[in-house]
């Protein structure tokens, strides 16, 4: 499914200028939300937006700079440096493809630096640009909204999100808020330590399928927004 937009431009005879590249993490997520959940968000954000405007999605980059999360199992992990080489690489072939855009659409904070850095690099007449879902126009103040107590990590809006994105009911084995912010991120084991649940600040009192909805499809609507402008 995710390669159907992208393939379609093997038959288009119109220039498209703009593509979207998912990205995300395989990275813990405490009791409430899978491994994947970053990228499954990104994932079908892009899939949603592409859908709408007609712009090709490229398949999602699973794999993100989760350093901070390696003291949990299932957290696979790249280097900043890594990270961003695998960003500038695509970034270089969709200049290549003749693409002027190319939209890095993350899931996950920790792959800012990474993709801010490949984005400083010369692609021609390509510009491309990362943004984190919760950048999108209107996205902060509706997460707000919806979830006054949201969190840092495994947040109750992107609990909610994902399981109505899978169609499934969050597990509930954590249900408690999880510890507030301490800056140890970077350091696995001083992460582990600080948040021994895994997640950061986040009510899981507050997840909610229906709010997950409600905050995806705001996303879609804004994500098609920054497709569309000049």
């Amino acid at each position: 499914m995710e390669y159907e937009l992208l393939l379609s431009l093997q038959a288009s005879q119109l220039p498209v200028d703009t593509v979207l590249l998912p990205s995300g993490s395989l990275e813990q997520h405490g009791t409430e939300a899978p491994l994947g959940c970053d990228a499954i968000v990104a994932k079908h954000l892009c899939l949603e937006a592409g859908r709408e405007t007609g712009t090709p999605v490229l398949p999602v980059l699973s794999y993100g700079d989760s350093r901070s999360h390696l003291g949990f199992p299932g957290t696979f992990s790249l280097s900043t440096r890594t990270l961003a080489q695998v960003y500038s690489e695509i970034l270089e072939s969709a200049s290549r493809n003749g693409f002027r855009r190319c939209l890095i659409i993350s899931g996950h904070g920790g792959n800012r630096r990474a993709a801010e850095d490949a984005c400083s690099r010369g692609y021609g007449d390509m510009s491309p640009r990362y943004i984190g879902w919760w950048q999108l126009p209107g996205a902060s103040e509706m997460e707000r909204e919806l979830f006054p107590n949201s969190g840092h990590h495994v947040t109750s809006s992107e609990v909610s999100m994902v399981w109505h994105l899978l169609g499934g009911n969050p597990p509930g084995v954590f249900t408690g808020t999880y510890p507030p912010w301490q800056d140890v991120f970077g350091d696995p084991d001083a992460f582990k330590l600080a948040f021994p649940d895994g997640g950061v600040g986040g009510d899981m009192s507050q997840v909610s399928t229906s709010r997950g909805a409600i905050l995806f499809n705001h996303l879609v609507d804004a994500l098609c927004r920054v497709v569309r402008e000049p």
